[in-house]
């Protein structure tokens, strides 16, 4: 799948419940299959640089796995991989 990364944007949300508090910390992304172009979130966690701008590819099976009941689940993290543009590589 390739993510398509074009603002290092930071959205920070700040949440509170009972006694517990945290920020939520996302950036816009790009996400491109053949089948569909959709703008995404990326869950940066709550220290994390935001991703610099560019072309990343994310390999689908490295991110999903078997949650308790048996059900798939996406990581929130994804592993991206940046991808060399032809520039760089001549």
């Amino acid at each position: 799948m390739k993510i398509t990364v074009t603002s290092t944007h930071v959205e920070e949300k700040k949440w509170a419940k009972g006694d517990r508090s945290g920020v939520i910390r996302t950036q816009e992304a790009m996400a491109e299959t053949p089948r569909f172009r959709q703008v995404i979130r990326l869950d940066l966690g709550p220290t994390n640089d935001a991703h610099p701008v560019g072309e990343y590819s994310l390999d689908l099976e490295q991110a999903v796995s078997v949650g308790d009941f048996g059900d798939l689940k996406i990581a929130r993290r994804l592993p991206l991989v940046p991808v060399a543009s032809a520039k760089r590589a001549a």
